[in-house]
């Protein structure tokens, strides 16, 4: 039987609705362009970053929700993040630079210019990220061999990439989609530098070339490059990581059913330096030199991110004698064991975001 009460017809005095996008009644999103470049060497694993940006986004407790401005941004997406939660396989390694543009929609404080009662108010806010999904090698310093390196069986699959040769046009595309970023995220991948030592060696070339570009076409107000820089240090949920993290006293857990572990915010710089010192056969100190030298040390924030996260478990709780997400076949192959649960994935996307022009803080949130 039919509900009575939902068929009163509305009061006469009640106000219209929205009548269009152009609507007074409705608020107009805050609208930010924002282009944010992707950085690292093969193994450091930019696709699955990429792969597991939604996951992360529906997993944080803020109102915030991605889409692609485009069909093949969504085909990303829906294809990609399948493959990580539903298969439970990591994607496959980029062969060729992928140009991806999506929206991030959420809410933002802005002043109401009141004197008195509420001095702000929630406004949507929506800023879209272009992004160019390129393979790792192309940032390889000459010095670095075109032929790929042993892995000595510890390749776990995390976006890993055949270090093919590149053309100097596909280099100049990537160094000049770099310069003409607002951000760019670095993804450092300490377990790659503990095993070949070569995170330097794939940072410096692709350093010296966007600062040329930088300076010669696009200029800074100073010595420094203008972009903002989002480091990552990459799969937090290793072992050889997460045991480092937790000796050294970095972690925090969450306030949630979860209590999924994590760098302290206020110690994750420091964390990635005792990384950079820790690498004995290779120069992955002068990465971290590099950074505090050409970018603004206010434009620079550090996070310890795992696309996959840890694993739960039936109790649905991070439990320290079996946390590894990964399971690893006699045959080499490797598979996700439980739920991906993102670990700082879309937090430097949305800190690059809020970045607005002029205000180091920024606003939104």
């Amino acid at each position: 039987m039919t509900d009575p009460s939902q068929f009163s017809p509305p009061p006469p005095n009640a106000p219209q609705g929205p009548q269009g996008p152009h609507n007074p009644n409705v608020v107009q999103p805050q609208r930010e362009l924002r282009r944010i470049g992707l950085w690292g060497a093969p193994e450091s694993g930019k696709t699955t970053f990429l792969a597991a940006l939604q996951v992360a986004v529906l997993r944080n407790t803020d109102n915030w929700m991605l889409y692609g401005v485009n069909e093949e941004s969504n085909d990303f997406l829906d294809t990609q993040t399948g493959m990580l939660t539903q298969h439970r396989r990591f994607p496959a390694a980029t062969k060729f630079s992928n140009a991806l543009s999506w929206t991030l929609r959420g809410s933002t404080e802005l002043p109401t210019g009141k004197r008195f009662g509420k001095k702000t108010k929630d406004v949507p806010l929506e800023f879209n990220i272009d992004l160019l999904d390129s393979p790792g090698a192309v940032h390889a310093s000459k010095s670095v061999s075109t032929g790929a390196a042993p892995s000595e069986g510890d390749n776990l699959g995390f976006g890993d990439e055949a270090e093919e040769v590149h053309t100097e046009v596909e280099e100049d595309q990537i160094i000049e989609h770099l310069a003409g970023c607002d951000g760019i995220v670095y993804l450092f991948d300490p377990t790659r530098e503990r095993r070949q030592g070569d995170s330097y060696s794939y940072f410096q070339r692709t350093l010296l070339k966007l600062s040329r570009q930088v300076f010669r076409d696009r200029g800074s107000a100073d010595a420094r490059l203008p972009q903002y820089l989002a480091v990552c240090v990459t799969k937090f949920d290793a072992p050889e990581v997460y045991r480092r993290a937790r000796v050294g006293g970095y972690l925090s857990y969450d306030d949630t059913p979860q209590m999924l572990p994590r760098v302290r915010e206020d110690s994750a710089g420091h964390f990635f330096a005792e990384l950079c010192k820790d690498s004995k056969v290779g120069n992955a100190d002068l990465v971290l030199s590099s950074i505090q030298k050409y970018f603004h040390p206010d434009r620079v924030r550090y996070f310890a991110t795992s696309a996959v996260g840890f694993y739960l478990g039936e109790a649905d709780r991070f439990t320290e004698n079996d946390y590894w997400n990964i399971s690893k076949s006699a045959d080499g192959s490797v598979e996700i064991r439980g739920k991906v649960w993102p670990i700082n994935v879309v937090e430097p996307v949305l800190w690059l975001g809020r970045r607005l022009p002029g205000d180091a803080n920024g606003s939104a949130r």
